[in-house]
């Protein structure tokens, strides 16, 4: 029904959507061995999308199968999107689930169970911050092949929050409550773990993350809560929760480290276990160089925070170390060493029980023309309760790709050594797989003895087979197909003699035989309209960019002239490189409808009138928020002419006289007038000056050699020049040398020559 008025309602609308899709399959599963009844399920599954511009994303989800009772999977019809008040609200009524972290988390060692229900989800939605509202009855997944929705008895109820602050800091916080029937502790008790039969639960959960720079981050978790039993509570509650530890990621050295504090009731969802816990995790890894990577990792945890002495408590202390390294001639190779010691005490035990257990794992692999080939040693010793086992497998595989085939093949040698029995089997594994076209198909099989399954009284014989093919059918349909066959041999231990006794007297040693086989189907077909979706894009990527919530970015532009400040029109400002606004009689530009989030507004240089040069900041990024207006203006510079003179005596040359802008680096010649000019500069006080050095030879200034002048370009500059004249010419000193008169005394008597 719901998917007929989906498609009657797509076709009424087909005039305003903008894209749609829709899937509709049909399913079949079927299973049945020896000793048991035949299961089967088959059904119908439609899912559907469509886009509305100004609505949002209009979905419906409905799965309905048939069998043991009819069973439902997802079941959800939703408006998703829709922009009301400067957000985006989410309307789901149905089938809901997400994750319980709020914020991103590094962390992977702890689990962290999601939170799903059958009922109602109201979320409010911007870039940087949500809100959601959600209640219905708690929903875990069931089924082998085909999963359906099973409802257990308990209600969810909750509303969280999240929040970015800048780029670095994120948070988030839940409130929580569950409220359990009393009807869970009969027809559902496999659902509920021991020392959790709470009938009521109350938590305020808050995360953060903090990325304190490119590489280094923290997170931490805390939360509080109380719960209440179906009977008064025999031990102390633990109220309080802790998850915390920082994140250095980067190519060479990563490293993560945390502490976690989590108790029997840290979420007690139905169907879940999380929580019950303590200890610190650390893992790193470290490439001194390309071909080498080392990694390791340590924990110790022990649970059964409460100290309830009607439950077993346990505590662990773990390390894992390892190495990969590209060797020459196309080899790699990896080791790890995993250790683990368990120790368990139970109440109805006298002592503890002790596990000591350690792990060797080697690979070796190189491709060889069409051929990959693999060899793997795994050597395990395992002591439990001081009984000392050792398991060693040792494979060999080869893959071979040709063209649009890939075969398989593997063989795996395996041996069981205890303080009982000594047990060697082999294993053996092969594949194919076939692309033609778009038809695909493969099969795996295997076969062999399980020697981890084994034990002193008992082996085991496996040997499973899948077949499948992925084919197009007729008008767009598609086939998938799947056959299984699983088939598994108990016999008595040749070796055990409490059971096996005189074999004379015709024992029968079968203990049981298990012959499973199962098929599925699946035949599908996808429909789409309207604008055809980019390349691995998803309907909700499309709604999120054809129904942003908006804003405004607006602005002035003035100019900085000798007059003073003042508006400046008909410029053009360019929104993310592409929208252009142009500037009116007051300077204001305006772009409606602005996308929140980041944007770049910019001076559009390719349509800046002549009369302007941009600003010292001709570029800016406004975060633009819904409902709200994001503001950044622009300084432009009006450009003006410099006009000069250089006056000079008649038929002087003068061409190649330089005059210089003082502060800049413009220079100009006159010309033969001796008139010159600096074009395009912005209005201002400036410096002319004359370079004396390029005055013609016998000529000097008249004039000063630096002239302040104002540039103006809406009025008249005030001339001014230099003058040059004829250098006057230098009175040569003339140097007078001294006349001596030289006197020669005679006498009197003798004549004068």
């Amino acid at each position: 029904m719901i998917l007929v008025a989906s498609m009657l309602f797509s076709g009424e609308i087909r005039a305003q959507e903008s894209a749609g899709q829709a899937e509709v399959a049909v399913q079949g599963y079927y299973m049945s061995g020896s000793g048991q009844s035949l299961i089967q399920t088959s059904g119908m599954a439609e899912n559907y999308s469509q886009f509305i511009d100004g609505l949002g994303l209009i979905s419906t989800n409905v799965e309905g199968y048939g069998g043991d009772g009819f069973r439902t999977g997802n079941i959800s019809a939703g408006l998703h999107g829709t922009p009301i008040w400067g957000w985006h609200w989410d309307f789901v009524g149905g089938d809901f689930h997400f994750s319980s972290y709020m914020v991103e988390n590094p962390f992977s060692n702890v689990y962290s169970p999601e939170i799903a229900g059958r009922g109602a989800q109201i979320a409010m939605r911007r870039t940087n911050s949500s809100y959601e509202f959600f209640v219905g009855e708690d929903t875990v997944l069931e089924g082998p092949r085909i999963p359906f929705r099973l409802i257990l008895p308990q209600r969810v109820m909750g509303a969280s929050m999240q929040q970015k602050v800048g780029e670095r800091w994120a948070f988030g916080a839940r409130f929580l409550n569950l409220n359990t029937s009393p009807s869970a502790l009969t027809s559902d008790s496999t659902f509920i773990l021991p020392g959790r039969t709470y009938q009521g639960s109350n938590s305020l959960t808050f995360q953060s993350t903090f990325h304190v720079s490119e590489h280094l981050k923290i997170y931490g978790e805390t939360g509080y809560g109380r719960v209440s039993g179906f009977t008064p509570l025999t031990v102390a509650e633990v109220p309080f929760s802790l998850l915390i530890g920082p994140s250095w990621e980067a190519d060479k050295f990563s490293v993560r480290a945390n502490y976690v504090r989590q108790s029997t009731s840290y979420m007690p969802l139905l169907g879940y276990f999380a929580g019950d816990r303590k200890g610190p995790y650390v893992e790193g890894h470290y490439r001194p160089f390309g071909r080498v990577e080392v990694y390791g990792s340590a924990s110790a945890y022990s649970n059964n925070l409460e100290n309830n002495l009607a439950l077993p408590s346990f505590s662990s202390t773990g390390y894992t170390t390892g190495a990969s390294v590209t060797l020459p001639w196309k080899l790699s190779a990896g080791s790890s060493l995993t250790s683990l010691r368990l120790t368990e005490r139970d109440p109805s035990q006298p002592i503890t029980l002790p596990s000591n257990n350690s792990q060797l794992n080697l690979t070796v692999s190189r491709p060889l023309w069409r051929h990959n080939l693999r060899f793997s040693l795994i050597d395990m010793k395992l002591n439990v309760n001081a009984q000392p086992q050792s398991q060693r497998f040792e494979e060999i595989e080869d893959t071979f790709t040709w063209r649009h085939f890939v075969l398989g093949g593997a063989t795996r040698f395996q041996s069981t050594q205890s303080s009982a029995q000594n047990l060697n089997s082999i294993f053996y594994r092969g594949s194919a797989q076939a692309n033609i076209k778009r038809i695909s198909a493969y099969a795996y099989m295997e076969k062999g003895n399980d020697l981890v399954n084994k034990s002193v009284f008992s082996t085991n014989s496996v040997s499973s087979t899948v077949m499948g093919v992925s084919a197009p059918l007729f008008d767009g349909w598609t086939l998938h197909f799947e056959a299984f066959q699983n088939q598994l041999l108990t016999a008595l231990n040749p070796e055990n003699i409490f059971l096996l006794g005189n074999t004379d007297q015709g024992l029968n040693t079968q203990l049981a035989g298990f012959n499973q086989r199962s098929i599925y189907f699946k035949v599908s077909k996808r429909y789409s309209w309207g604008k055809a979706l980019e390349q691995g894009s998803t309907m909700e990527q499309y709604a999120a960019s054809h129904a942003p919530l908006v804003g405004n970015v607006e602005g002035f532009v003035t100019e900085a002239a000798l007059a003073g400040t003042q508006p400046a029109p008909n410029v053009a400002i360019i929104l993310d490189h592409g929208r252009t606004a142009i500037s009116d009689a007051t300077g204001r530009y305006a772009f409606a409808d602005v996308p929140e989030g980041m944007h770049e507004v910019a001076l559009n240089m390719e349509e800046l009138p002549a009369d302007y040069s941009p600003g010292p900041a001709n570029i800016a990024h406004v975060s633009v928020a819904p409902r709200a207006i994001a503001r950044t203006d622009f300084d432009v510079l009006r450009l003006a002419n410099l006009a000069g003179k250089i006056v000079a005596p008649k038929d002087v040359q003068i061409e190649n006289v330089v005059v210089r802008l003082v502060g800049t680096k413009s220079y100009t010649t006159p010309y033969e007038d001796g008139t010159f000019s600096f074009y395009n500069v912005t209005e201002g006080h400036y410096e002319v000056e004359i370079d004396v050095a390029t005055l013609p030879e016998g000529y000097i200034l008249a004039s000063p050699a630096r002239v302040a002048v104002a540039a103006s370009g809406t009025g008249a500059t005030v001339p001014f020049g230099f003058e040059l004249k004829i250098k006057p010419a230098v009175e040569k000193p003339v140097r007078e040398m001294l006349k001596q008169e030289i006197h020669v005394n005679t006498p009197a008597s003798s004549p004068r020559h």
